[in-house]
């Protein structure tokens, strides 16, 4: 095609709104531009420079020949591939690009498939691809995906397949050889050393390649200023003192807790003093017996949403099974506590605890038939420690109550906090619904019932969902305009068919969506005026009110109050409209 018919094709496209397919090359002599995505992991230690020179080189030479050009990379470092393009970071980033028309290509390469889709994650992002009508290249295909190609189809579920078994054939092969070294040679498996212990160099690596890469033996040696703090903690406890007063007694001697004393290896801690369940992780700790253990801790992963599967998993540690535990046969490193006296605190654990914890689960609870409804759950904060009250009872009255020996010892609330703060809930109650009721006086209900009605009718549900079904609708239809135009101009009708179907198969989803959708009830002031009108005494309302109405008034009420031991004062605020009141309850409270 001469350059006098290029030029008249590209005013033409300006005029018919066809920036888009007017990059694609209309001699068909090469793919055009194209992104480049892929991943690497750093749990094995890869390099991310070097990943990523191979997996643009595989894409390079595979689509260079076809007239591609890579002009944008998208790169995902220490995401492991069982993760949803959606929470992967440049993954992510790939998809909101595929919504720019003007994002400069028009298709994505891969340089390995298995690095890029895990499991049926592919049947979950190519369609996204599909709808703003962006191709997929992949070398193992030896083109793009053909979505009515069976063979293709195969390929790419069985591609998630493959990768789903070299992850878990891989993680099962570390954690056998890991649980192999520790039960022969009791080799130190990395991490960060248990209190009481430091890493140190023990010379060149017993692999004679990693030796020469320079990797060196890391093994566990006492702490000289921890140890003896551990010695002692497991005297206290066989001595009768429970775990936080073992805490309590360490914060009274200024004993620096593991965070204040490691901070390099515990950037994640507070350094705040020790607490209770530091003292028990130190207790139940069977490598201060000097001997290497392995697998006591597990990774689990559980979905992050049991109703959207699509979603992925998140990954927690669970304490592992007894069957998975591995010890060494020999000791592995100097010990701090004899095996004799690991075992007496072990026993005495479960001693005190009153039985193990099978017995425990088995045994037959006393259930409450009528459980309690505190008015106001999670709404009181102390003002003191700005934390949560929570409720208690007390000779059968509910109160809110703080108690400091929850507090984070050395926290700087401690010194001025009462051993427990109370606060009555019928008192409070009593207050703040006398409060409310002046809402509804003669001079100020047109307010209240305006305020309501505005809050009522704000953004519901059944409007976002409309608003959203219709701009879908919008889009859908101009791209059926924009391509029924782009036919009449001339264009292969092959090339477009499959973008049309997709926008006409969006505009039907969305006719669906907004049939579905029922007309939101309506509030106007009015409604609510003749509400409040039958009721002749609101506070006396409130005060014979039902418990779980009443909570779910302060819920819809979104209230809120701050408590102030020392002056005896209750600040209350509510939000049902974007304003918000405030108001002091004084007196007996």
């Amino acid at each position: 095609m001469s350059g006098d018919e290029l030029g008249e094709w590209t005013v033409l496209d300006e005029l018919l709104g066809l920036e888009a397919l007017a990059d694609k090359p209309l001699d068909g002599g090469g793919i055009g531009r194209l992104a480049f995505y892929g991943r690497c992991s750093t749990e094995d230690n890869q390099d991310p420079k070097t990943s990523l020179g191979w997996q643009m080189g595989e894409a390079s030479r595979f689509v260079e020949p076809l007239g591609g050009e890579i002009v944008e990379q998208f790169f995902d470092i220490g995401q492991s591939r069982s993760l949803p393009w959606e929470r992967r970071g440049e993954a992510s980033r790939v998809l909101q690009a595929l919504k720019d028309p003007n994002r400069g290509w028009g298709g994505l390469v891969v340089g390995e498939a298995t690095r890029c889709w895990y499991s049926n994650q592919f049947s979950l992002t190519w369609p996204k691809f599909d709808r703003y009508g962006v191709s997929l290249w992949i070398p193992s295909l030896g083109g793009a995906f053909d979505p009515e190609n069976t063979v293709h189809d195969m390929a790419m579920t069985i591609t998630g397949g493959l990768s789903k078994s070299e992850r878990q054939h891989v993680q099962r092969r570390v954690r056998a050889a890991m649980a192999a070294q520790v039960l022969a040679d009791g080799k130190h498996q990395g991490g960060r050393p248990p209190y009481g212990y430091r890493v140190v160099d023990a010379g060149p690596h017993p692999n004679p390649r990693k030796a020469q890469e320079g990797y060196r033996l890391r093994v566990l040696a006492v702490d000289d200023l921890a140890a003896p703090i551990v010695e002692r903690i497991f005297v206290l406890y066989l001595d009768g003192l429970g775990f936080r007063a073992i805490a309590e007694k360490l914060n009274s001697e200024q004993v620096l807790c593991p965070s204040a004393h490691s901070p390099g290896q515990n950037p994640h801690r507070r350094a705040d003093g020790w607490q209770g369940s530091t003292v028990r992780a130190i207790l139940e700790n069977p490598r201060y017996t000097g001997f290497a253990i392995y697998g006591r801790w597990q990774k689990v992963e559980e979905l992050l949403d049991p109703d959207d599967v699509a979603a992925g998993h998140i990954v927690r540690f669970r304490r592992s099974p007894t069957s998975k535990v591995v010890r060494s046969r020999e000791p592995a490193h100097p010990a701090i506590v004899s095996v004799n006296d690991f075992t007496r605190v072990q026993l005495e654990i479960r001693a005190r605890r009153g039985a193990d914890r099978r017995e425990q689960t088995s045994r037959q609870r006393t259930r409450v038939l009528t459980p309690h409804t505190y008015l106001f759950r999670g709404r009181v904060r102390c003002a003191i420690c700005g934390r949560k009250m929570e409720g208690a009872i007390r000779r059968n009255t509910a109160f809110c109550r703080c108690a400091a020996r929850t507090l984070a010892p050395g926290s700087s609330a401690a010194p001025s906090h009462p051993p427990t703060v109370y606060l009555r809930e019928d008192q409070l109650s009593s207050k703040v619904n006398d409060w409310i009721a002046t809402l509804f006086s003669p001079e100020r209900v047109d307010a209240t019932v305006d305020a309501l009605a505005s809050a009522a009718n704000e953004g519901s549900p059944e409007e976002r969902a409309e608003a959203e079904f219709r701009r879908r609708f919008a889009a859908a239809e101009a791209a059926m305009v924009r391509l029924r135009r782009a036919l009449d101009a001339g264009w292969d009708p092959a090339e477009l068919t499959s973008q049309y179907n997709a926008a006409a198969a969006e505009k039907r989803a969305a006719e669906a969506g907004l049939a579905s959708i029922e007309a939101p009830k309506r509030l106007t002031p009015k409604e609510i005026r003749a509400v409040v009108d039958q009721l002749t005494d609101v506070a006396r309302a409130l005060d014979r009110a039902n418990r779980d109405d009443l909570a779910e008034l302060y819920e819809a009420l979104r209230l809120r109050v701050e408590y102030d031991h020392r002056t005896r004062v209750a600040e209350v605020s509510v939000t049902p409209a974007p304003r918000v009141d405030s108001v002091c309850v004084r007196g007996g409270t």
